[in-house]
């Protein structure tokens, strides 16, 4: 019975190089998903503060 459990243990070491490659690219996905939010993010974050920074110009005029 011992014998069965190891060809067993083999035959998932063989298997193990897919998943390893499908979480490479799911890392990279994630990593350009990141880098692509994270530019949009701060673009939103300046706008904010660009609308901040003119109504105070605008209320000071008045």
């Amino acid at each position: 019975m011992g014998t069965p459990s190891i060809s067993n243990v083999t035959t998932q070491a063989v298997n193990e190089p897919t998943p390893s490659e499908q979480e490479q690219q799911f890392d990279e996905a994630l990593n350009q998903a990141l880098m692509t939010g994270g530019t949009s993010l701060i673009g939103q974050e300046m706008m904010k503060i660009a609308n901040e920074m003119l109504n105070e110009a605008m209320s000071e005029d008045e």
